[in-house]
């Protein structure tokens, strides 16, 4: 139903890395992570649908939601017939990752998201509630006609907005910038991040082909993979206290990574800390 573009580096036959890309951006993000990752890795980057060459097939499956987006990742495996992954995802592919290992977990041996947190925000104060809606007034606003109307005409504004405000240190080359633009620039996208944050804010239904798998995921099972989230002080979108209050969904080993100073885009900023994450998980695969 879907075709996912991807890259697939490394020995066939090494420990699998598979590095999920966020919103707006492209598999080229982690460019800096794997030129310091250890040799011998099998390294997986797929598009996400709407992205790129990766797009949806057959209409049933257009969608967004994030049971897409985790369906998309756990076929692709299936297909490439890989387990004992360190699944690695920022932003909507922290989304992507977390349903993926709470899902099907004996795939995984490790999880590494960035920057966007497990869970619905229950247990915040009204305080924090209201912090976490301020810096993510662009969610609420396309799920406005006006708002989506807006956002369909002209994508790349967005974009060019997200990248200066979410990490105000990292300064794109033009080419890369382009690049991000360029992948974005498809018949699917617009239409997929509109429908992605709609879904999530409850203003839009699901794809009925993702029914089953979307309601096991509005249960926000508790994940058995250990995992390592990390997460900026300085994110221009993302706010800290969802990740300080969600260790109750976790079964198994969590480690929470609060990096001062740092913005959204950890892995471009940072990149040593997520190699560092991801070292820490290329040990013994994870016993179901």
């Amino acid at each position: 139903m879907v075709q996912i573009d991807y890259r697939d580096e490394g020995p066939s036959d090494g420990p699998v890395v598979v590095l999920l890309h966020g919103y707006p951006d492209i598999p080229a993000t982690w460019d800096a992570v794997i030129g310091m990752l250890p040799p011998g890795l099998r390294i997986i980057r797929p598009s996400l649908r709407g992205v790129g060459s990766s797009k949806t097939l057959d209409q049933r499956a257009r969608s967004g939601q994030v049971a897409a987006l985790a369906s998309d990742v756990l076929e692709l495996l299936h297909a490439l017939d890989v387990r004992d992954v360190v699944l690695v995802g920022h932003d909507w592919g922290a989304r992507a990752a977390h349903a993926a290992a709470a899902l099907e977990p004996e795939l995984f041996r490790g999880l590494v998201t960035l920057s966007t947190a497990y869970g619905d925000g229950r247990g915040l104060t009204a305080e924090q509630s209201l912090a976490d809606a301020s810096v993510a007034w662009y969610r609420y606003w396309l799920c406005t006609d006006r708002g989506a109307a807006a956002f369909r005409a002209d994508p790349a504004a967005l974009t060019r907005w997200a990248w200066r405000h979410w990490s105000p240190s990292v300064e794109l080359t033009d080419s890369d910038l382009e690049a991000i633009l360029t992948a974005t620039d498809t018949e699917e996208f617009a239409d997929d991040v509109v429908h992605y944050y709609r879904h999530g804010a409850g203003a839009a239904d699901g794809a009925p082909v993702y029914a089953e798998t979307q309601a096991r995921l509005d249960a926000w099972p508790r994940i058995r993979v250990p995992a390592t989230f990390l997460i900026g002080t300085a994110d221009g979108c993302e706010t800290l206290a969802p990740a300080r209050a969600n260790g109750h969904l976790f079964d198994g080993e969590r480690t929470l990574i609060e990096l001062d100073g740092v913005g959204h885009f950890i892995q471009r900023e940072q990149p040593r800390a997520v190699v560092d994450a991801v070292v820490s998980h290329l040990g013994a695969p994870h016993a179901d």
